[in-house]
């Protein structure tokens, strides 16, 4: 797992205001950021793969955060993957519980037939999202070659 930034101080703040607030002028610096740890793993060869969006997420801000990250930071994401089942927001959930609540909620669109993918987020906690993504993806027959973040909580990050 790559991460541009520690998600603390004002990297966490611009992060909840473009997820909270609809500021969404903050892409484009974020976005520069993620592009720092995206740009090596983003060949013509590698799909890039944000992680889903849940709907009620997406109707609340008219957007998908990773997605347009992906963009700003001059790629193109591929929708290979769909939510299946819900998940209870994870705020306040430990890494055991994490890992469950996302257990089994993604599904891979295709057939990946050995296809390389990157899957891309905006915060990692304890990784739980990011597993089941590659899951999912490897299940249908994709490579998972990295997995690159914006930013990654301090205990995560290793900063």
């Amino acid at each position: 797992m790559h991460a541009a930034l520690e998600f603390d101080g004002v990297a966490a703040r611009c992060i909840r205001s473009l997820k909270g607030e609809g500021e969404t002028y903050l892409a484009r610096p974020l976005a520069a950021a993620l592009a720092t740890v995206l740009s090596p793993f983003a060949t013509p060869m590698t799909w890039i793969v944000p992680v889903p969006t849940a709907r009620g997420a997406f109707r609340r801000r008219g957007y998908r955060v990773p997605e347009l990250l992906i963009r700003r930071a001059h790629a193109q994401p591929q929708r290979m993957l769909s939510l299946v089942a819900a998940a209870v927001d994870q705020r306040g959930l430990g890494a055991r519980e994490r890992e469950e609540n996302v257990r089994g909620t993604m599904h891979a669109r295709g057939r990946g037939e050995g296809a390389e993918v990157v899957i891309v987020d905006d915060v990692v906690t304890t990784g739980a999202t990011l597993d089941e993504a590659a899951r999912a993806l490897e299940a249908a027959g994709y490579r998972t070659v990295a997995a690159v973040v914006l930013a990654a909580t301090p205990h995560r990050s290793g900063f």
